[in-house]
């Protein structure tokens, strides 16, 4: 079983955020020159709790936020400071957007590490992911059009996510259109991810095809679990005996061969494994990895494990407002996305640790982050908190 964290409390999560790491990530980035109120450390702040406290975030709901008392009180902020929602919009399209990458990463390093391999599994299991956002009334800064209206066509930006084990690992945002391929965007994607070591295996969908891809990926050391077409042309180099009709829980498997698959101008690829299996009422799925020695039942179970990236996105966009753009700048909807994948970690932890639903994780870590405060205000009246909080 995964090793958890020691504290499950909102707090104590919160806790977990390194004031000392924001100074040195703000120094380095120089995120705060020439900036007089809306610093690195207070936008962070913003639009992690705008985003915890709203349904539905805008510009602004965090302008009221970052105007209220209570803000100020729960993150030690300047009490006399102000904003208007346009310099919010402002700072996000201007701020430099590598304070809250940088910032990102570190707290996914340092959250990963409370967390061990899924249960039964020997390596981690990063599934990659890709999911859209469209906005409607045709604002976006830049963005790709799907379908034939490409001229007049609502833009779109596409975010593809990596996610290890219980936390998104790393990400990637495309409005190029040739990204809506995701032969370039998940194979890019994965190249990309932060943790790259032999412990990791990526599982994607049969949506990256690209017989280049899977070379690329296979000569960089990368293991990877996809699944293929059942029409895939292959040639067989070395077939494994098995069992007649072996079982793998709902799937029969039927061979397991080591194959060189070939693209459209016949060019052969790397040497992958194909398993070939089929459901009860014989509907063919087929698996390639590089793989070569493991367990078929422990690749297909991999695989399996594929859909909590799907259920990882309906989470964060129904729950964290990820569905609509509170920006419409490139720079915004990167700062935007990380502090929601930050947001992500912190709920999920919190899900993980108290063994709640989505839905309820996200509402009672807000009502604790609202009994700090209620905890705070004791504090500054003079008062005792557990007079009150038993």
């Amino acid at each position: 079983m995964g090793k958890c964290i020691n504290h499950t409390s909102a707090k104590s999560l919160l806790q977990l955020i390194p004031e000392d790491a924001f100074a040195a990530i703000a120094a380095d980035t120089q995120v705060d020159y020439q900036v007089k109120k809306l610093y690195g450390k207070s936008m962070f702040y913003l639009l992690l709790y705008g985003l915890l406290e709203s349904s539905r975030t805008s510009l602004r709901s965090m302008e009221d936020v970052f105007n209220s008392q209570k803000f100020k009180v729960l993150f030690n902020l300047n009490r006399e400071a102000t904003t208007k929602y346009n310099s919010i919009s402002d700072r996000l399209a201007t701020m430099n957007m590598e304070f809250f990458r940088q910032t990102y990463e570190l707290l996914y390093l340092e959250f990963s590490k409370r967390y061990g391999k899924e249960d039964g599994l020997k390596y981690n299991i990063t599934r990659v992911d890709s999911t859209m956002v469209v906005e409607a009334a045709a604002k976006l800064e830049a963005g790709m059009v799907v379908g034939t209206r490409k001229a007049t066509g609502p833009k779109q930006v596409k975010y593809t996510v990596s996610l290890t084990n219980l936390l998104p690992s790393s990400v990637e945002v495309y409005t190029a259109q040739q990204y809506l391929s995701e032969d370039m965007a998940i194979p890019q994607a994965v190249l990309n991810h932060v943790d790259r070591s032999r412990d990791n295996v990526f599982v994607f969908d049969r949506g990256v095809a690209s017989r280049k891809a899977f070379n690329t990926l296979d000569s960089e050391g990368l293991q990877f679990v996809t699944r293929v077409n059942p029409n895939a042309r292959y040639r067989v180099v070395e077939s494994t005996s098995i069992p007649v009709a072996a079982s793998l829980g709902s799937l029969t498997l039927f061979k397991d061969d080591r194959v060189v698959l070939f693209d459209k101008n016949h060019a052969p690829s790397s040497i992958f494994r194909l398993l070939q299996t089929a459901y009860e009422k014989g509907k063919p799925y087929w698996f390639l990895t590089n793989l070569l020695d493991d367990d078929p039942a422990e690749v297909v179970e991999m695989y399996r494990r594929r859909w909590d990236i799907e259920v990882f996105f309906r989470f964060i966009k129904q729950e964290l407002s990820f569905k609509h753009f509170v920006s419409t700048s490139v720079n915004g909807i990167m700062i935007m996305l990380y502090v929601t994948l930050i947001l992500a970690m912190l709920v999920l932890m919190y899900k993980k640790a108290n063994e709640l639903g989505y839905k309820t994780a996200k509402r009672r870590f807000n009502m604790e982050v609202e009994e700090v405060y209620l905890a705070l205000i004791i504090q500054l009246s003079g008062g005792d908190p557990s007079l009150v909080f038993r």
